[in-house]
């Protein structure tokens, strides 16, 4: 069973975003492009500039977003791209919330993934009505 249009449409969006940013990253590390310089509070840069000192944060970031994207592409696989965007979702919230301005992208940004997320909550449900004595009963 798969989703209904409304649905497909709002997952392939968030997708679509997700792979252009991605692959906007991976290409401006790669040094094809330019890198992006948004008008960020001095806050937001300092954590920003930490994490691009670490030298593996955004590689990590690019990859992540790329593979989420894909993984949101197909209907079964969607919940495992929400979960891998779950802590970036997360991150990007906190930090457009608290240290910039930002804080309608933050927000709308979370309240998609949480939706989506709430769509696919059926996916999630073995995950915590998980049972070892069920397991070890089946073996037998």
């Amino acid at each position: 069973m798969g989703d209904s249009i409304p649905w497909r449409i709002l997952r392939y969006l968030y997708a679509a975003y997700y792979l252009f940013v991605g692959v906007y990253l991976a290409l401006s590390l790669a040094g094809v492009i330019a890198p992006p310089h948004p008008k960020v509070s001095a806050a937001s840069a300092a954590f920003q500039g930490a994490l691009g000192k670490t030298g593996f944060m955004f590689p990590l970031l690019a990859f992540t977003y790329m593979a989420s994207a894909c993984a949101l592409c197909f209907h079964r696989t969607a919940p495992l791209g929400l979960v891998l965007l779950a802590p970036v979702a997360i991150i990007i919230f906190f930090t457009d919330t608290l240290l910039d301005t930002a804080w309608l992208f933050g927000t709308l940004n979370l309240v998609v993934l949480a939706a989506l997320a709430w769509h696919f909550r059926s996916a999630y449900r073995p995950l915590f009505s998980y049972s070892a004595g069920s397991r070890s009963a089946a073996r037998a």
